[in-house]
C-alpha cells in the first residue's frame, strides 16, 4: 500500500510540475509498466465512441506504439547534445507518465452538445493536453539542468514540429478535409475544428522546424567542442 501511495504521489508531483530531479532519476521499470497501462487505458478511452476508429485505436494499442515512437523522437533530439544525461528508457518512462491528461479526449461531448460546440470543446481539449505535455517536457529538461533560454526553445519546438506534421499525415480521427470542395454534411465530425488547427500548425511547423534544426545542429557542435576540451 505504501509503495502504491508513493507512486501516486510521485505521479501527482510530475503532472503538477513539482517533480524534483531525484524524482525523474528514480523512474524505473515499475513506473514504466504503470505508465504503459495508463497509456493503454487512456488510448482506449480516446476512441471508444469514434465510429471511424480502426482496431489499433479501439484497443489502445496504437497509443502504446505512439509513446514508444514519441520517446524515440525526444531521445534523438537531446541525446546528441548531452549523451551522458539521457537514456531512451528514462524518457520513455517520463512520456508514459504524462498520459493521464489525455483522458479529456474520452469525454463524449458530442453526445450532449451541438456539433459546432463539440468541435470547439475538442479544440480546447487539444490545446490543454498539448500545452500541458509540452510544459512537462520543458520542466523535465530544466530539472536536468541541461537547457535554458533559446536552447530550451530548440529542444521543445524541433520534435513538436515533427509531431504536428505526423499527426496531420496520420489523421488519427479520419477527418474528411477538403480545402477546395468543403466537407459534406455526412462527413462532419466533432474533430473537424481540431484537425483544421493541426493542419494549420503543421504548415507553420515547416519553417519553424528549419530554424529549430539549425539551432539543434549548433547545440550539437557546441556540445562536441565542449567534450573535446574536457
Amino acid at each position: 500500500m505504501n509503495s502504491e501511495s508513493s507512486l501516486l504521489k510521485l505521479w501527482a508531483r510530475l503532472l503538477t510540475f513539482r517533480a524534483r530531479l531525484d524524482d525523474y532519476q528514480s523512474l524505473g521499470s515499475r513506473q514504466l509498466i504503470m505508465g504503459l497501462i495508463v497509456c493503454w487505458i487512456v488510448g482506449m478511452g480516446r476512441y471508444w465512441d469514434d465510429p471511424r476508429a480502426i482496431l489499433l485505436q479501439k484497443t489502445g494499442i496504437g497509443s502504446v506504439i505512439y509513446v514508444f515512437a514519441l520517446a524515440a523522437l525526444l531521445w534523438l533530439t537531446v541525446k546528441p547534445i548531452d549523451p551522458e544525461r539521457f537514456s531512451y528508457v528514462g524518457i520513455l518512462t517520463f512520456v508514459t507518465m504524462t498520459s493521464p491528461p489525455a483522458i479529456l479526449y474520452a469525454i463524449p461531448v458530442e453526445k450532449w452538445m451541438t456539433l459546432e460546440a463539440a468541435n470547439e470543446m475538442n479544440l480546447y481539449f487539444l490545446g490543454i493536453v498539448a500545452l500541458w505535455r509540452l510544459g512537462l517536457w520543458v520542466h523535465y529538461l530544466r530539472r536536468y539542468g541541461l537547457f535554458s533560454g533559446a536552447a530550451t526553445f530548440v529542444a521543445a519546438t524541433l520534435p513538436l514540429a515533427f509531431i504536428f506534421i505526423a499527426l496531420v499525415e496520420m489523421n488519427l480521427h479520419h477527418v474528411v478535409f477538403n480545402i477546395m470542395g468543403g466537407i459534406r454534411d455526412a462527413d462532419h465530425s466533432s474533430q473537424d475544428m481540431a484537425y483544421s488547427v493541426l493542419w494549420l500548425l503543421s504548415l507553420l511547423a515547416l519553417p519553424v522546424s528549419c530554424f529549430a534544426g539549425l539551432g539543434w545542429f549548433a547545440l550539437v557542435l557546441q556540445s562536441r567542442r565542449d567534450r573535446r576540451h574536457q
